[in-house]
Formats: structure tokens, C-alpha cells, sequence
């Protein structure tokens, strides 16, 4: 059986990277390039390690629970924010 700590990871970030890429800016929202960039590599590096995981390329007990908890924060940060980076982050300028 999997690591269940590897398996709850795959899945925040699985929903990390989908959120992101979901994203529909609305028609009066700002674009700010730097935010797009952060946005690109979460998804990048959450989908990374969704597959990662998911191909069974993580050892048991590689990923941590420290990690899963950063990892769920930002998930239901991002879920609640409906996919919007500069929300989360709060960032007027």
C-alpha cells in the first residue's frame, strides 16, 4: 500500500496546479507579469510533483507532513480565492 502522507500530497498539489491553471482573469483585473510568473511555476512545480508522486517516483515517507501542511494552506487559499495568486498574496501594486 502507498504512503498515505505521499498520497494526500499528491492530491494538494494535484488540486494546486488544476486551480491555477482554471484561473479566468475577470475583465477589469489588472495583469501583473511578476504574478503570472509565480503562477506559472507553482503550476509547473505542483504538477511536477503530483506526477512525481503519482508515477511512484517518491520513496515512502519522502514527503513529510510538514510539507502536506504548507501544501493544504495553499490549496484552500487558492480555493477560497477561486484560483487568484494576487489575492492570496494581498498585493495592490
Amino acid at each position: 500500500m502507498r504512503d498515505p502522507v505521499g498520497l494526500l500530497t499528491m492530491f494538494a498539489c494535484a488540486s494546486i496546479c488544476l486551480r491555477l491553471i482554471t484561473y479566468r482573469r475577470s475583465p477589469d483585473a489588472r495583469y501583473r507579469p511578476w504574478v503570472s510568473a509565480c503562477a506559472w511555476l507553482l503550476i509547473v512545480c505542483s504538477g511536477g510533483q503530483a506526477i512525481h508522486i503519482a508515477l511512484g517516483h517518491a520513496a515512502p515517507g519522502e514527503t513529510t507532513l510538514w510539507q502536506l501542511g504548507i501544501l493544504l494552506v495553499l490549496s484552500t487559499l487558492l480555493q477560497a480565492a477561486r484560483g487568484n495568486l494576487a489575492r492570496v498574496l494581498r498585493l495592490n501594486a
